[in-house]
């Protein structure tokens, strides 16, 4: 309001005359530089300048004053120095006179430009304000027609109001029937108030006052909220209000609700605001009325609905018992039926023990029990995460077929759930289990049911039985399902354990078998050379045997004696190694080193058996591990190659470097081996040849404890030959040292 005042209103007035005072003076200085430089061209240029600017900015009678104080100024400085209105020349009176007569022209027409600019935005402006004005009616309009209920005929009739007038708080107020107070509907925008006492009418109030008159109320500012209502407290709802504006709502002559719209700073009324309130006032009227209308005749409508329910429910409680009468007849009938089919059932997983005979009795007792068209079993397997059809009877189904525990399959969501899945239609089939869809096309079933195999509430497979048209799986046949699926899962218990205790029983007598050969070697193995020794010191105890005779059976003796000592230290060891009691003493190990210790400790051996020994190594690679055990790994393989290698054979040690391992090969030319005995090679108590073995003598663990101790090592072994006479190759590959 301050910028409105007289004052400041003579400023703005006077501002333009100063200015162009201002700058005719300026122009004149510069006329009387530019006349002194000799630049007579420019002469008039500051002054028109001057005119221009004056008439733009000041207007009309702006540039009239500077085009008059610019003439005599012209004609004192420019035209005449030195004097007025007198000319020598009549050019000079010309250019005088054309110089007022085109910038008069100018400022009137900048003065038409100007007028005719004022006027568009005047235009303008009323233009966007209606403009504004119709936005927000038409919001209003909009939220208030978009209600259903009374509720958000409320919030829609607060909200709206509150953004179109800058409000900071509202409360909506429904009037009592006798009209002496209104109930708090909604309240928006006060923060300490959650439960509002009732309103009383009788009580002066801007809402009261807004009530009593079936007008607005307007309260602009906290002084005149004083004035007109001194004994109401400024702060209301936590909030201190400065401005407030009481709205009634009437339908027809009666007030039924109230609007109060309150700000935190003062806010004069503007016309525009009044008529949008008018408009607010007549609408959300009209709003709340339709919403309570719709809502009773909805309320009507509901209890006319109750009311023909009722009777309905009467008529059909016959209709019901009849039905029920004739349902319970054909349950009756379908009980009997598949109680038959399911003692059927029964009969025939009584006979069968073993998983095969419970899954073939399953599938075709179940199917028909359950009128199925197909089905089949499938049991888990590879420790849970595959299925394997155990047996199944339909189309494009076979036994032994397997497939993942994957997302997308009707198994999979059984075992995982814990329940069983039922699928309706091949469309329900499609969209839930796409694989198990496809599956289930190539045999024309439409709908089908999968049921989890429990154990102990633990799943082991699955049992399914396929349709060829859409089921309704009620809560009869469901139960139905469930208890072919619990039988299933018994027999098949049974079936299982039967067989794991055959499979023990077999297991039980291969041992014993195992052990009886395993006695039977050692015997002969520890018997032959104590034969030899019982033998040779029988003659040495008589007197008759002559010296060189004597030396030839103590040497015997030694070696039998060796031999036994060599076969008990294997046989301990291979105990050792095979209950894991076997602790290895890791260090890092120059591989080519080691080998050439064993190559050398061999060389006597194999000179006095003439077989050419090969140790062409050069490496520095390491690896980590136990120098004695892998010393017995490599003696136990150049000690089996030279045992069963014949006179001028040869036996090769290479060794190859790999990024992250060691490979060592031993060739030999020897006996080889067959090549239906080579899977069994590192079996223990294992000896290809029988004859060879015989002749050579051993209990076939050398090999076996090789492998077990170059596992340990985190390694592998393996052997090659193309068969008898072909020698052999025994590849043994160890980890790199990592240091």
């Amino acid at each position: 309001m301050d910028g409105d005042s007289p004052g400041h209103e003579s400023l703005r007035r006077v501002a333009p005359y100063a200015l162009t005072a201002v700058a005719v003076a300026a122009a004149s200085w510069l006329e009387v530089l530019i006349i002194g430089s000799g630049a007579t061209q420019l002469s008039l240029t500051p002054l028109a300048l001057a005119v221009a600017v004056s008439v733009w900015l000041g207007g009309l009678p702006a540039g009239l004053l500077a085009l008059v104080l610019s003439a005599f100024a012209m004609d004192f400085f420019v035209v005449e120095p030195g004097s007025l209105l007198r000319f020598r020349t009549p050019g000079s009176a010309v250019t005088y006179a054309a110089f007022l007569a085109g910038w008069l022209v100018f400022c009137v027409l900048v003065d038409s430009v100007q007028r005719r600019m004022r006027a568009d935005g005047i235009l303008r402006k009323a233009a966007e304000h209606a403009a504004w004005q119709a936005d927000r009616i038409a919001q209003l309009t909009s939220a208030l027609a978009q209600a259903r209920t009374p509720s958000t005929a409320i919030e829609s009739a607060l909200q709206e109001p509150i953004h179109a007038l800058g409000a900071d708080a509202a409360i909506m107020l429904l009037t009592s029937s006798d009209g002496k107070q209104a109930d708090v509907a909604r309240a928006i925008g006060y923060p300490s108030v959650r439960d509002w006492p009732p309103v009383m009418l009788s009580e002066k109030s801007p809402a009261s006052d807004a009530a009593g008159r079936g007008a607005p109320v307007f309260i602009a500012s906290r002084r005149a909220r004083a004035a007109e209502y001194f004994d109401l407290a400024p702060e209301t709802g936590g909030i201190t209000v400065e401005a407030t504006i009481a709205v009634p709502l009437m339908i027809g002559s009666r007030v039924a609700a109230l609007a109060q719209f309150d700000f935190i700073k003062p806010r004069p009324i503007s016309d525009a605001d009044r008529d949008y309130l008018e408009v607010f006032s007549t609408r959300a009227a009209q709003a709340l009325d339709r919403t309570w209308q719709y809502e009773y005749a909805l309320r009507a409508r509901a209890e006319a609905e109750t009311h023909r329910a009722r009777a309905d429910q009467e008529i059909a409680e016959r209709e019901k018992i009849e039905v029920a009468l004739r349902a319970s007849e054909a349950r009756g009938r379908a009980l009997a039926a598949r109680t038959s089919r399911l003692h059927g059932l029964t009969a025939a997983l009584s006979e069968s023990v073993t998983l095969a005979a419970v899954g073939k009795a399953v599938v075709r007792q179940g199917r028909v029990a359950v009128g199925a068209t197909a089905g089949e079993v499938t049991l888990l397997v590879d420790d849970g995460t595959a299925f394997e059809t155990l047996h199944a009877d339909g189309e494009g189904m076979s036994a032994g077929s397997r497939y993942p525990v994957e997302p997308g399959f009707c198994a999979t969501d059984a075992v995982r759930q814990g329940h069983a899945i039922y699928i309706s239609s091949f469309e329900e089939w499609q969209e839930r289990y796409p694989p198990s869809a496809s599956r289930a096309a190539d045999g024309g079933y439409v709908s089908s049911a999968w049921v989890p195999l429990l154990v102990d509430r633990y799943p082991i497979g699955v049992i399914a039985f396929y349709f060829t048209a859409p089921v309704n799986f009620d809560d009869e046949y469901r139960a139905l399902l469930v208890s072919v699926a619990q039988d299933c899962a018994q027999a098949l218990d049974r079936a299982r354990l039967y067989e794991w205790a055959q499979k023990a029983r077999a297991e039980a007598e291969s041992a014993n078998r195992l052990k009886d050969e395993f006695v039977s070697i050692v015997s002969h193995e520890l018997r032959a050379p104590l034969n030899a020794i019982l033998g040779w010191t029988a003659m040495l105890r008589t007197d008759s045997i002559d010296s060189s005779l004597a030396t030839r059976a103590l040497q015997s003796v030694h070696d039998n004696a060796t031999r036994q000592a060599r076969l008990i230290d294997e046989l301990l060891d291979f105990s050792r190694v095979s209950s894991g009691r076997v602790a290895l003493e890791r260090e890092d190990i120059e591989i080519c080193e080691l080998l050439r210790g064993v190559v050398e400790s061999l060389i006597p051996e194999s000179v006095a058996k003439g077989v050419i020994l090969n140790f062409p190594l050069a490496s520095s690679a390491r690896v980590n591990g136990d120098r004695n055990r892998l010393e017995q790994v490599f003696f136990n393989l150049l000690g089996n190659a030279l045992k069963f290698t014949p006179q001028s054979g040869h036996i090769t040690v290479e060794l190859q470097e790999h990024p992250e391992e060691i490979e060592v090969r031993v060739t030999d030319s020897g006996m080889g081996i067959e090549s239906e005995f080579l899977p069994f090679v590192f079996d223990r108590f294992k000896q290809g040849d029988n004859a060879a073995a015989r002749e050579y003598g051993g209990l076939g663990l050398g090999l076996s404890i090789a492998r077990q101790l170059v596992e340990a090592h985190d390694g592998r072994i393996r052997v090659e030959s193309q068969g008898k006479g072909q020698g052999a190759t025994f590849t043994v590959w160890l980890p790199l040292s990592r240091t």
